[in-house]
């Protein structure tokens, strides 16, 4: 899959950095927007972009922004937690089948280009959209102003075919991103999953810690959260680590470790595979979340810490030897 990340200059207009995407004449089908977390619905939009694209034969595009719009995350700041990382979003997009991704800073710049200069200066004359997919939903140009209304006027005068797609829903609610993160931060990550048609993840290098797990009985393989990234609920549970093209099942631990590190500031996802010992030091990992276990909590010992442990692994062991069919459908469409 081709990317072209856009920048902006120091005169606030924007530009592929080598001006190599000016030579791209090519037609293309379009999809608009966002993508964060590349949920089920998500999906549904970008798999009817790629069959129309192929059956017009032309260059299946996603047209997205590298940072999340305002008018996304729901608090009212200029960049929210997201539950995909750019690589990440990257990483579904190829594996849907999209040709390319047109990347845009959300820039002041960016945010300004009214409704009208973004369909005809952008979809028309840079991206020569033929078709544009977007869900009934989407808005667009500065405040918004553009909607789907607007985008079909659009098409019908510039001849692109505009299909709207009906947002999917889960159990009568309308599957959306930010629905998906009010279930993390709640520690329901089994409905955070059923939504997204993945399991949550995170992913780095194991970095060597002060080994307090392994003394006290459970070593654990450490990674710090991708910058940029939304951790759930701080708390215990039942995981995968996919390591060495290798799946364990294992339990993580997420937040700030009070009982043995109480001046930490900085959260870990702790994880310690179930039953074996594996050397993971500096390998690159992926942990899987299932199941939330139970919240974080300060222990008054360390020997009440090691007591509540050898509980939470005796219960994510019982949960892996009654959903190893689950997680294994679910792991095979993102490994």
């Amino acid at each position: 899959m081709r990317i072209w990340e856009f920048i902006e200059t120091e005169q606030g207009s924007l530009a592929s950095p080598d001006d190599s995407f000016e030579g791209t004449d090519r037609e293309r089908a379009v999809a608009l927007g966002y993508f964060d977390g590349v949920h089920a619905g998500h999906r549904i939009l970008l798999e009817k972009l790629c069959y129309l694209a192929r059956k017009r034969n032309l260059t299946a595009s996603v047209h997205t922004f590298s940072s999340l719009p305002k008018s996304k995350n729901g608090n009212g700041e200029g960049e929210s937690l997201l539950l995909t990382t750019l690589s990440e979003r990257y990483h579904f997009f190829e594996r849907i089948g999209l040709d390319e991704a047109v990347v845009f800073p959300f820039s002041p710049s960016v945010s300004d280009i009214s409704a009208e200069d973004f369909l005809n200066i952008w979809l028309r004359d840079t991206l020569h959209a033929r078709v544009v997919v977007a869900g009934e939903d989407y808005r667009f140009g500065k405040d918004r102003s553009g909607d789907i209304s607007l985008l079909r006027k659009w098409g019908e005068e510039n001849h692109v075919e505009v299909v709207s797609i009906t947002p999917l829903s889960y159990k009568g609610q309308i599957i959306s991103s930010s629905w998906i993160r009010d279930c993390m931060r709640d520690g329901k990550i089994q409905t955070a999953n059923a939504l997204l048609g993945y399991p949550v993840s995170y992913r780095g290098n194991v970095a060597e810690g002060k080994k307090l797990g392994r003394t006290l009985g459970f070593p654990t393989a450490n990674i710090e959260c991708e910058a940029g990234k939304l951790l759930p609920a701080f708390g215990v549970y039942a995981s995968v680590l996919y390591a060495n093209a290798r799946c364990y099942p294992a339990v993580t631990n997420i937040g700030f470790r009070p009982t043995v590190n109480p001046e930490d500031d900085k959260p870990m996802i702790e994880t310690t595979i179930l039953d074996q010992q594996v050397d993971l030091y500096g390998q690159h990992i992926r942990v899987f979340l299932f199941s939330y276990i139970r919240p974080e909590k300060r222990f008054d010992s360390v020997a009440e810490l090691r007591e509540q442990v050898h509980k939470d692994m005796a219960e994510v062991r019982h949960y892996h030897e009654v959903h190893a069919n689950d997680y294994s459908i679910l792991l095979a469409g993102v490994i």
